[in-house]
């Protein structure tokens, strides 16, 4: 109570809203323009702990990284006196811990609560962060009775999970909502254990109590208790987590189902003949997402041979549904599995992968890889990413120069000319090949000009066979009139 008619900036802190073991929340009002604000106040304790200090402040990071219009945002950030804080918008409605207060509410209005529950986890999941502390009373309520997820203080990001700051024996979170794999460790929480959480709070929502200990499904309860609901609860709550669902868009895209299915229904009758056909779809999604799963557990975990082997499968048997669903999961794996799925998005030349892997030329671990892949799937946009890639790292030239040509074609003759005179006798003949794949008579020109003055044999023999390899190819054309007739004749110098 110590920090109430306290000052930041043009707000007074007024009334303490909740007081937790490491922070307090108060409500802040600008008297000059009546604007409210919820602060949230790091305690002096916790800011003497280095790792509670850092807690908060990653808090504050992974929040303002987070842009969903159901995620609260936060204001602005400071220190008042010797103690943290953030600001937030205020949210009038309280939190659905008290709009619960331990009654069951119908099942409509617990779809409609956890939908927008659902997709701003799902937004936060595709973004590789999990929440690890899901439960009513982080999920606060707006003025109109929308929920807003809240609390990221003990959030964890996938692809910095080598960074922890929470002791290996200090289990965070309220038991009622931590999955089992979580109570007993935070190591290798992932996704799922924000899954198990969201379906805690389901079930909470619909029996009036948390699923704790030997807990009753509703359906034993409730004998008219709607099927397909019992099936995404126990695809929720599944202690063993690989027969979880694997990220909370899933769970999203079940419940919407669900609920689409019922505004479409226009008579008991119909509604008899859905069921049977929304459990099947779920049953069938689920199918494809297990073998999803298994696929990125040998990317998580399998040796080298084991792991190429799984990319090859991948690429000979996915399908375009679980192509979107890897798009949908790839932020959020470690970067073993992005490796692998790297490979994956570029032999199936999924063009929608393109902005994440020019992002991933920024990466030391899967730049190369990265490289070949938006070659592969050849989209114009990856052309000057990956021409600034090869000019700022000159020695992946090799690599980087068939897969610029690939996306550049007749943009690229220009770079590649230049490499034609490099001191590296490799580098030349990357350079020949990325070139022999450019079909036009000025590549043709510039390798015969070419071949007179190389002096390392290797690079000449793959000259020759570049020129042999165009001639035959513009041959073609020219005897088969039609599309690359025209590409050819708007390719060839004036």
């Amino acid at each position: 109570m110590g920090m109430l008619r306290k000052k930041i900036g043009d707000f007074y802190l007024v009334e303490l809203l909740g007081s937790g073991g490491m922070a307090d929340v108060y409500l802040a009002l600008n008297p000059r323009t009546r604007e409210k604000r919820a602060i949230k106040i790091l305690a002096k304790r916790a800011t003497a702990s280095s790792a509670g200090y850092a807690r908060f402040l990653r808090e504050v990071e992974i929040i303002q990284s987070l842009r969903h219009p159901r995620i609260v945002k936060i204001l602005d950030s400071g220190r008042l006196e010797e103690c943290f804080y953030y600001a937030m918008d205020y949210m009038p409605g309280g939190n659905l811990s008290r709009r619960l207060g331990g009654r069951r509410v119908r099942l409509d209005e617990a779809i409609s609560l956890m939908l927008p529950i659902c997709d701003a986890m799902a937004y936060a999941h595709e973004r590789g962060v999990i929440h690890r502390d899901l439960k009513p009373a982080n999920i606060l309520l707006d003025v109109r009775g929308i929920p807003m997820l809240s609390d990221f203080g003990i959030a964890k990001v996938l692809d910095q999970g080598k960074t922890t700051l929470t002791r290996s024996n200090e289990i965070l979170g309220t038991i009622a909502y931590l999955a089992p794999e979580q109570r007993f460790s935070t190591k290798k929480v992932d996704r799922r254990a924000d899954v198990y959480a969201l379906g805690a709070i389901l079930y909470e929502m619909l029996m009036s109590f948390p699923p704790l200990g030997n807990f009753p499904w509703p359906a034993e309860t409730q004998p008219d208790f709607p099927p397909a609901i019992e099936v995404i609860l126990r695809k929720s709550l599944a202690l063993n987590p690989q027969d979880r669902y694997m990220h909370a868009g899933l769970l999203l895209s079940d419940l919407d189902q669900y609920q689409r299915t019922q505004d479409n229904r226009s008579s008991s009758s119909t509604q008899s003949d859905a069921e049977p056909v929304l459990l099947e779809t779920i049953h069938i999604c689920h199918s494809g997402f297990d073998r999803i799963e298994g696929w990125l557990n040998t990317l998580r975990a399998g040796t080298t041979r084991e792991r190429l082997a799984v990319v090859r499968e991948m690429v000979e048997k996915m399908d375009p549904h679980e192509a979107s669903a890897v798009l949908k999961l790839y932020e959020g794996e470690e970067d073993r599995v992005r490796w692998g799925l790297i490979r994956v998005l570029g032999e199936l030349q999924i063009a929608a992968a393109t902005p994440m892997l020019i992002n991933e030329l920024k990466s030391p671990f899967h730049r190369d890889c990265a490289v070949e892949a938006l070659g592969r799937i050849g989209s114009n946009e990856a052309f000057n990413p990956i021409l600034e890639y090869v000019t700022e790292n000159p020695h992946s030239a090799v690599i980087a120069l068939l897969p610029l040509a690939r996306t550049g074609k007749q943009r690229a003759i220009r770079h590649l000319r230049d490499y034609l005179a490099h001191e590296l006798a490799v580098v030349r003949q990357s350079a020949v090949r990325a070139l022999s794949t450019i079909r036009s008579m000025e590549t043709l020109q510039m390798l015969k000009d070419q071949l007179p003055s190389e002096s390392d044999e290797r690079v000449r023999t793959t000259i020759a066979q570049a020129i042999r390899s165009l001639e035959a190819s513009l041959r073609q054309a020219v005897e088969s009139p039609g599309k690359d007739t025209e590409i050819l004749q708007r390719a060839s110098p004036a």
